[in-house]
């Protein structure tokens, strides 16, 4: 059992708390939610590097395996089942079961209310509904990075990017859905929304005041809707985050100058509970508020089971519990890649692996 100091972010002011680090099931305030995968599974199989995260809406954990190209749930007992991906990496699978189609490079992973999986697979979005069965709804797995999708494309036409863009290299596609269940897509040059009719529309933000005024907003990276239909999107140059309006006017609404980020191009981007909005900073997770960013909580120079954490994925759960996990990157390597959770003023480390899965993970890209 180790003790980290923790920032909170209470009423507005960051306070210093003490949170527990246990292993296995030790702490029992800190526990993963019991709740039942809401798709069907596949066979028991051990996770290699943990990355993109989704939380489901009945409070299921599910986590892309970024080495071995698969989606898994973590079921109640802390084991790893696989929802989507054979294990190879391709495109093919389409209607049939996802657990035996090929992913690769899965970049974001995103729930609807209605319990749709959506999987944003190299340059392809894929969906897995309740009966099991993946579906590619957008994407062609062509493209060039930056290439401009003309609004009323059809969304299996889009040239989203190549099949097998990498994480951290390219434009990895990001994903956002509404309460209402519009699916948002984030490009890295722009926005677009899946159409009841299979098309692509394109989110236009306009820059409402400032030096930019007038001028039209670039760099986009992961996004996050509420639901007033307002987009919130990390930007890639620089740590800042916007808002794009239902209307299409843009204004900035969080920025923190020098941050550090994670080990991908730009920041994760999720909206917490109650509409916040939460960005990450390296060890920290931030949180949007008053056009700054701040400290929500940190890991800050602390070791989790002997090893410095540095979050690259985080996602909410029911509860207050926030989940969140490490990946091999150019400024966030560890030795030991590791998964959390953390609750209640107490971290609870959910997976741990070693050097081996970080040799392989970089082997194959």
């Amino acid at each position: 059992m180790i003790g980290v100091v923790v920032a909170v972010l209470v009423g507005g002011i960051v306070a210093l708390a003490v949170l527990t680090v246990t292993r296995g099931g030790a702490a029992k305030t800190a526990a993963a939610p019991t709740a039942a995968s809401m798709l069907p599974v596949g066979p028991y199989a051990a996770l290699h590097v943990a990355g993109p995260l989704a939380v489901s809406p009945n409070g299921a954990l599910y986590v892309a395996d970024v080495a071995a190209n698969r989606v898994l749930v973590r079921t109640p007992a802390g084991r790893f089942r696989v929802v989507a991906g054979d294990g190879r990496a391709g495109f093919s699978g389409d209607g049939g079961p996802a657990v035996r189609a090929e992913l690769a490079s899965v970049s974001d992973l995103a729930f609807a209310r209605d319990g749709t999986l959506y999987i944003a697979d190299g340059g392809h979005v894929r969906s897995v509904r309740r009966d099991g069965v993946i579906r590619t709804i957008a994407g062609s797995g062509r493209g060039r990075p930056f290439q401009a999708v003309a609004n009323g494309t059809a969304a299996l036409a889009a040239p989203l990017g190549p099949a097998r863009s990498l994480v951290g290299r390219g434009d990895p596609l990001s994903l956002a859905v509404s309460p209402s269940g519009q699916l948002y897509i984030s490009t890295g040059s722009q926005i677009v929304r899946l159409t009841p009719t299979g098309k692509l529309d394109t989110v236009r933000g306009v820059m409402k005041s400032g030096p930019y005024a007038g001028h039209p907003l670039g760099g986009f990276g992961p996004i996050a809707v509420d639901r007033d239909g307002d987009i919130d999107v990390a930007g890639v140059n620089g740590w800042a985050i916007w808002r794009v309006s239902p209307d299409g006017s843009a204004r900035q609404i969080g920025s923190a100058a020098g941050a550090r980020r994670s080990g991908g191009d730009e920041s994760v981007l999720e909206r917490g509970p109650g509409g916040a909005v939460f960005g990450e900073d390296g060890p920290a997770v931030l949180r949007v508020g008053q056009n700054r960013l701040a400290t929500a909580f940190t890991f800050g120079n602390r070791r989790v089971n002997g090893e410095y954490f540095w979050l690259t994925y985080f996602a909410f759960g029911p509860g207050g519990i926030t989940y969140a996990d490490e990946i091999p990157g150019d400024s966030a390597f560890e030795a030991e890649q590791q998964l959390v959770s953390v609750r209640d003023s107490q971290i609870r480390l959910l997976w741990q692996q070693g050097s081996p899965a970080t040799h392989d993970y970089f082997g194959a890209r």
